[in-house]
């Protein structure tokens, strides 16, 4: 299994066998792991388009046989063996009515009184009862890991978008408040605008606890039969959990018993679609990862949906491993074929590539699987966000999700690093904030603190106004409410601007102008960008910065950067800004900095004790003629290496150093194509 030992690029292949061309994919398979340097085969089993919804037991029965035989010729070919359900509640209908087999079977209900055919409530005891049958003959192939899907959860069971509020889930929520609560009451106390409703937190409690004693009802069904099977766990972002008040400790707890727990975050860009998606790709395998206990086994999930180079290149998918690998994960698991049955060798270019790759990928890994931090800006996650958001009138019950993707992604596309471990330095967008109590602000503002326009106004309304630069601030409110506006004019000299450097308030794209919070500042406060009109003639703040009597230094830029940030938001000016914001919180010490001639840069760092980690995805198809990466440390540098197309670490090509006041700036003159990012190890003398 992939426990940082060798291979480091732990491939796991998932797989669907169809009854009626198992013995043509089985032979297949045997003949072209070892060729794709396949390390494990997770078999998924009743999947997707011929699913049977709840998979009925004398099918599982009369499908086990073959899993048996998987196994063994698994084992001759030195390849781990696991096992993917394709469904514990189960993710969507598809026309199926599970209630017709499982009479009894209670389905899950939406908040708007949708209701499932084939989803499961997870308190229903005949889906208990039927899971705890066919999990047991799943159990009994003994798989090195079965892995539980997400929709392991209370949210996207499609016809139901956010459940369940079925009989049961309302009897149990009633008792706990000790009054009669229907659904349409409960779910208008949940959606209270302004201040939470305290039924709110009760309803998520609730939610949390039901969900950590069903993982460990499956745990106890698989580890009575197979004691020695690990339980792996598919999940849906951090973020998006804060909908069901998932407690992660208590959860990742009950899903492991006893055993190490195995992860697979979601990385998203299911089809090609656009290089930028990698931006959620990476910030899902850190901010899972911040949630899961320390010894988790992290295996990504690469998935081509619906399959075929038609929906993802093979140069795509490299960089979802290289992704996976650069930033520490153990394994890789890859969902590239339909589940028809259709062979893998009617598209031989997946396996060559994971072939051709596996080298560079395992030269890589072996380096970034080491201990130590990623470094850069801070970001704050709080499992409870949900529990603390102010609603506005009429929202929608997905508006509880946290909030954070938006300063990641803003940072991170000008060559920003982000991490989830504490630095001197952090930034907080939205409504983020409402989850920290007075103590950890405290602790915030003592260091650098980048926050939007909503974040300041929470601050303010919480009695941090003078911490942050502000006398009095408005909520945010649309642009084109307060008057005729054209551009944010960044004009203050010494954080890089001039006048007349104006960028589009057209914000986030062509159709679209963003919200803004008017404020007042306080004395000290210093403007670093202003709001125009059509004549340029200056109005409201935009971005000032502010050195509070504490020592901590505050940035803040007051449009509200979820209505704001987009394409649009973007700009050679915007990067100069950001980058010397950034720089002035950490006072000159910014661990990294990726500046050069080249946009929407994915970078990191990760320090060990003798060298640091240095990467580079360039998320554009224009290559990087030229890269500049600029480091803080007060520690001599000593040599560098660069990872080569072949997987070979070595002197660093067309490199240049220059240091001077703890400040090392390391130009590469090697150009950086999107298909080749760049890995450079920092050793330390």
């Amino acid at each position: 299994m992939p426990e940082n030992n060798p291979p480091h690029a732990w491939y796991a292949l998932r797989r669907t066998l169809p009854t009626w061309s198992f013995e043509e994919n089985l032979a297949e398979l045997i003949q072209v792991l070892p060729r794709y340097r396949i390390d494990e085969l997770i078999v998924k089993v009743d999947t997707e388009e011929f699913t049977h919804g709840q998979p009925p037991l004398q099918w599982i029965r009369n499908y086990q046989p073959r899993l048996h035989r998987l196994r063994r010729e698994m084992e001759q070919l030195g390849i781990r063996y696991s096992l993917n359900p394709w469904i514990t509640l189960g993710h969507n209908d598809r026309g199926r009515d599970a209630t017709r087999q499982l009479s009894g079977l209670r389905p899950m209900v939406g908040h708007d009184g949708t209701r499932c055919t084939c989803c499961a409530c997870p308190l229903c005891e005949v889906w208990r009862a039927h899971v705890e049958a066919v999990w047991t003959l799943y159990a009994a192939t003994a798989p090195s890991v079965i892995w539980i899907e997400d929709d392991i959860r209370t949210f996207n069971h499609s016809p139901v978008r956010y459940g369940c509020f079925c009989t049961e889930h309302l009897r149990r929520f009633s008792e706990r408040v000790g009054a009669a609560v229907d659904r349409e009451e409960l779910v208008a106390a949940i959606l209270q605008p302004g201040t939470p409703h305290p039924w709110r937190s009760e309803w998520l409690d609730l939610q949390a606890a039901i969900m950590v004693e069903t993982a460990g009802f499956l745990a106890r069904v698989v580890h009575r039969t197979a004691p020695d099977t690990r339980i792996g766990l598919m999940s849906s972002g951090p973020r998006t959990h804060c909908l069901e008040g998932r407690q992660w400790d208590r959860f990742a707890a009950a899903l492991a018993d006893g055993q190490m727990l195995y992860s697979r975050p979601p990385l998203g860009n299911y089809s090609e679609g656009s290089l930028r998606g990698l931006y959620y790709s990476h910030d899902s395998i850190k901010i899972t990862r911040h949630c899961l206990p320390a010894g988790t086994i992290e295996q990504t999930e690469v998935e081509n949906v619906p399959f075929t180079r038609y929906s993802k290149s093979t140069r795509f998918t490299f960089l979802q491993l290289a992704v996976s690998f650069a930033y520490g994960s153990h394994g890789v698991t890859m969902n590239l074929y339909d589940h028809c049955g259709t062979p893998m060798e009617d598209e031989p270019h997946y396996g060559r590539m994971l072939a051709e790759r596996k080298p560079f990928l395992e030269a890589l890994a072996s380096r970034a699987q080491q201990s130590g931090p990623f470094r850069g800006v801070s970001l704050l996650f709080d499992q409870q966000a949900s529990y603390h958001r102010h609603l506005p009138p009429g929202a929608d019950y997905g508006t509880l999700v946290a909030d954070g993707a938006t300063v990641m992604q803003l940072l991170e596309t000008h060559g920003l690093p982000t991490t989830y471990d504490a630095e001197p330095v952090a930034a907080a967008t939205g409504q983020q904030l409402r989850a920290c109590t007075d103590a950890e602000i405290t602790t915030l503002l003592d260091g650098g603190l980048l926050l939007d326009g909503t974040a300041a106004a929470v601050l303010h309304e919480r009695g941090f106004g003078a911490q942050i630069g502000l006398q009095a601030i408005n909520p945010a409110v649309h642009l084109d409410t307060l008057g005729a506006f054209a551009a944010e004019e960044f004009f203050n000299p010494d954080f890089g601007g001039r006048p007349g450097a104006f960028m589009t308030l057209t914000l986030p794209d062509l159709g679209g102008r963003p919200s803004l919070c008017v404020a007042e500042l306080q004395p000290g406060a210093r403007p670093i960008s202003r709001i125009v009109d059509p004549d340029a003639q200056p109005s409201h703040v935009a971005m000032y910065a502010f050195e509070n009597d504490r020592g901590g230094r505050v940035a803040v830029h007051l449009l509200d950067l979820d209505s704001a940030f987009g394409t649009a938001f973007n700009h050679p000016f915007r990067n100069t800004q950001l980058h010397h914001v950034v720089d002035w919180l950490w006072r000159g010490r910014t661990p990294l900095r990726v500046t050069g001639d080249g946009v929407y840069p994915l970078a990191f760092r990760r320090d060990g004790d003798r060298h640091s980690l240095l990467g580079l995805f360039n998320l554009s198809l224009d290559s990087w003629p030229d890269v500049e990466m600029h480091l803080s440390d007060s520690r001599q540098l000593d040599h560098v290496e660069q990872l080569d197309v072949a997987g070979r670490w070595g002197p660093c090509q067309q490199l240049l150093v220059t240091t001077a006041d703890d400040r090392h700036v390391l130009r590469i003159g090697t150009p950086v194509a999107f298909d080749q990012p760049l890995f450079i190890t920092v050793n330390w003398a």
